[in-house]
């Protein structure tokens, strides 16, 4: 019982000590073979490959849970996030369903800030945008911070600017620059006129990832944005985008190729009509990483724009990956330029002082070459400190400087295993001379002498949890596994000073029903440590073939029946007996062999019976849903009724015999169904219970004890929703939780509190006891579908879009919603009026939602010409 041991060892210095010691060796070993990992799968096959390389494991984590295409319909993924961020407080405040979920922690873990923003005149205002927990700001230097972001669709921010002229105007570029996990994506630009209270969209929806923006100085209505495009797809949405009517209209002012964006964007101090732009060669399917190319480099205009030419005078041409540009902001024909290679490790620092006449090399003494390990391209590059021209910093996994323009460099942060400042380095921004903050994979960072010593200045809770546990020994603690953070257990009473347990990505954490101190933690790909007596670890694969197909995040757990039994999936099922395990494979190969990888081909879910000892069911990653006996290794496909999904759960009921729940993932157009099904004959036939459940990813669900089986909970990529009628009808739960993915739920039952695992905003609880039975009665039934049809359904801009429906269609409070294909709501009108004008914006496909107080009736999709 581990959150318990920390606790009472604290009072005994040489145990605590000496197990603080070992946690640090496991966790640093394990960082290392995390480094050693990333390093690996960043090798880039020879030349002819052009730069392609397999999907990285943790992003297959995301790609094949969008089986069997891989990644997702960007057309249906928008439409969800706008539909269930447009709904976030539309119930009224005094329903129970909108009680407040508390945020457990932790705060002190961190996660991963892409960009950092200071106020000109007052640096005690700070903004900080996470890669995926939204823009948060503090007012009095970091003491507090407030969310100010967390009403919008995509809370993945990539920059954050502020004005020149007035700095309480606020741009915010959405979607990951360095692309680094999977879907990470957003919807354009977006400004806000007063420090954050209120936001306006201006459109790059298509361009989804915006790296960089720049205000023109003298005119703040010239605006350029920086885009990386979709990755999943090679398409003309990328590029450098110039705006002069301050974002209302955009055009396309660099465009490299349909696989080419721009990384990185710098604008002269004396001049703003030239700009140096970075451009980089990025695609990410289901088979290929494309992470360089001979298209990557650095382009220059002097005219704003309107005509650019490639830097050459000394720069690369051959095939490099990420570019990393700074400009000198005391001497505007200064600029730096950091590359990334083909091998993906860094490359060379070069440096013009005459506009980009020519380029000469930085002379990079006692620069660790291994700096930025064999992912350069993750890091966020090179800065001048605008106090102190020579002063210049370098991210990797720690922070680089050099105080005489690069020819000399020292190290500025401790060693990253010593977690004083966490690893990886992806903004900066100065203060003063020596008055430096730092973003890095796990918070916000400053030194007050020029990274003699660093603080922590945030204490945010913004994990990103694949995974969450109950102790039953250690009821008032709330456990879980965090990308990049290992497994870690607290709670909101003491938030700040949440225990790392195990190191690695932390996947599923496991407690035995009788022994406090037998339990298990998960790392990636399957590796399980134990302990028998809560102190020592020790390998808990013994018998798992290591040559098996399996998850990123491989399903096992302890028998509900018989404690000393255990359960795992790689391709096939594992029975073990005894602690720790000692595995045996109960099955042949659950799914469909190796079509489109090894990867995608394992076992997703595995769950064991309420009813009968040793009846297990098993889900796969390719669509399979299977139900075991163990005893005699009999195995019965029930697939048959289900989508061709991957499925992300399959739970028994624990209240009626042969009654199973399955969830599935992934998002397709047109097809407006959140997949979940339950099975009341031992999974011969399967009924949809996602009622009017918006068409978004489910990750996991939960039937509440006590209740039959008639409230349920769904983790979904858009937060948690709940039904009380057993799928009939279905609300958001909860009020305080934005739009983030929820991949894990859990139930303690000493607190009696629902457990959400969340990859941004760390680890939630909803207090089950507020759902009471008397709410069954006042839900709304469930809207049944009637006939409803649009037409004509290719129409002319502006012209008459019809709707017929029977007598009995609900037209009271019923509105038709157009959005545009990226799921931005363009026009709404009442249903009464029985028709609406085609959107004129642009010729193209649309679809058209009907909706009765905020839930979706009917989807049909128009064209619309000119």
């Amino acid at each position: 019982m581990p959150f318990a041991m920390f606790q009472r060892q604290a009072r005994t210095p040489f145990p605590f000590r000496n197990i603080l010691i070992l946690a640090a060796l496991v966790m640093g070993l394990l960082y290392y073979a995390i480094k050693v990992r990333q390093q690996n799968n960043a090798e880039i096959p020879p030349e002819e490959t052009e730069g392609k390389k397999e999907v990285p494991p943790e992003d297959i984590f995301f790609a094949s849970r969008e089986y069997p295409q891989f990644y997702p319909d960007m057309n249906a993924w928008s439409a969800a996030a706008v539909q269930v961020s447009g709904n976030l407080e539309e119930r009224s405040p005094g329903d129970a369903l909108n009680t407040s979920w508390t945020v457990q922690g932790p705060g002190n873990i961190g996660a991963r800030i892409n960009t950092i923003q200071v106020h000109p005149s007052d640096p005690d205002i700070i903004y900080i945008g996470y890669a995926n927990g939204g823009v948060w700001k503090t007012t009095n230097g970091g003491q507090s911070w407030v969310p100010i972001f967390d009403q919008q669709p995509f809370l993945t921010i990539g920059d954050i600017e502020l004005d020149p002229q007035n700095p309480e105007i606020v741009f915010v570029g959405t979607g990951d620059p360095n692309i680094g996990g999977y879907a990470s994506i957003g919807d354009g630009l977006w400004k806000s006129p007063d420090g954050g209270q209120t936001w306006q969209h201006l459109g790059l929806d298509a361009q989804r990832i915006v790296s960089k923006i720049i205000i023109n100085p003298q005119n703040s209505n010239i605006i350029y944005a920086a885009t990386m495009g979709l990755p999943f797809q090679r398409n003309n949405d990328r590029g450098l985008y110039k705006s002069t009517n301050g974002g209302q209209t955009w055009t396309q002012s660099l465009f490299i190729d349909n696989q080419t964006g721009i990384s990185d964007l710098v604008m002269s101090p004396s001049n703003p009509n030239v700009l140096y732009a970075s451009s980089w060669v990025r695609i990410r399917t289901n088979s290929e990483s494309l992470v360089s190319g001979v298209n990557s480099g650095v382009w220059k205009s002097e005219n704003g724009g309107t005509t650019w030419t490639r830097q050459q005078g000394g720069l690369p041409t051959n095939r490099k990956s990420r570019v990393s540009l700074t400009i000198d902001p005391n001497a505007g024909n200064r600029v730096l330029a950091m590359y990334a290679d083909s091998t993906l490790a860094f490359h060379q620092i070069y440096e013009t002082t005459n506009a980009g006449v020519s380029w000469d090399t930085t002379l990079n003494q006692g620069l660790d070459r291994g700096f930025q390990a064999n992912f350069a391209w993750y890091f966020g590059g090179i800065e001048i400190n605008p106090f102190h021209s020579d002063d210049l910093w370098a991210g990797g996994v720690e922070m680089w400087r050099s105080l005489d323009r690069g020819d000399n460099w020292v190290m500025t942060t401790p060693e990253w295993w010593k977690y004083e400042v966490h690893a990886d380095m992806h903004d900066i921004a100065f203060l003063s001379a020596d008055e430096i903050i730092i973003a890095t994979d796990g918070g916000l960072y400053r030194t007050y002498d020029s990274g003699g010593l660093w603080e922590k200045i945030e204490n945010i809770p913004t994990s990103q949890f694949y995974r969450v546990a109950y102790n039953p020994f250690v009821p008032q603690a709330y456990y879980g596994g965090a990308q990049d953070n290992g497994s870690t257990a607290g709670n909101a009473n003491d938030i700040n000073n949440w225990f790392r347990l195990f190191g690695g990505d932390g996947f599923q954490a496991r407690f035995h029903p009788e022994n406090p101190n037998i339990f298990y933690f998960e790392t990636q790909n399957g590796g399980i440590v134990g302990t028998l007596d809560s102190i020592g670890f020790e390998n808990a694969t013994v018998g798992i073939d290591g040559n098996d197909r399996r998850s990123w995040d491989m399903p096992y757990m302890i028998s509900r029946h018989e404690p000393e039994f255990m359960y795992a999936g790689t391709y096939r099922i594992y029975q073990s007996v005894g602690h720790l395990p000692n595995w045996y494979p109960v099955s042949e190969d659950l799914t469909d062999g190796v079509i489109f990888g090894n990867s995608y081909h394992v076992i997703s879910a595995i769950d064991e019976d309420y009813f009968t000892d040793g009846v297990v069911y098993a889900g796969t990653s390719d669509a399979n849903v299977w139900r075991g006996d163990v005893n005699n290794q009999v195995w019965v496909n029930i697939s048959n009724g289900l989508p061709e999904r991957y499925v992300s759960s399959v739970h028994p009921s624990p209240n009626v015999n042969s009654r199973i729940f399955v969830t599935q993932t992934g998002y397709r157009d047109n097809d407006f169904s959140a997949h979940i099904h339950r099975s009341d004959n031992n999974g011969a036939s399967w009924t949809p219970i996602g009622g009017d459940l918006p068409p978004v990813s489910i990750n996991d669900v939960m039937v509440v004890p006590g209740r039959g089986d008639s409230v349920l909970c769904v983790a979904t990529d858009f937060g948690v929703f709940v039904t009380l009628n057993s799928g009939g009808h279905w609300e958001r739960l909860g009020k305080g939780m934005p739009n983030v993915r929820v991949f894990d739920l859990d139930i303690n039952q000493a607190q009696k509190t629902l457990i959400a695992g969340t990859f941004a905003r760390s680890i939630m609880t909803f207090p089950l006891d507020s759902l009471k039975s008397e709410q069954l009665s006042s839900v709304n039934p469930p809207l049944t579908e009637k006939q409803f049809a649009l037409w004509p359904t290719v129409v002319q801009a502006g012209a008459a879009v019809n709707i017929t429906t029977d007598p009995s269609f609900p037209t009271e409070n019923s509105v038709v919603a157009i959005y545009s294909m990226e799921g931005r709501k363009i026009s709404e009108y009442p249903l009464v009026n029985r028709s609406f004008p085609a959107p004129v914006t642009s010729p193209g496909t649309y679809f058209v939602a009907v909706k009765k107080d905020g839930r979706l009736l009917k989807a049909q999709k128009i064209v619309v010409v000119r």
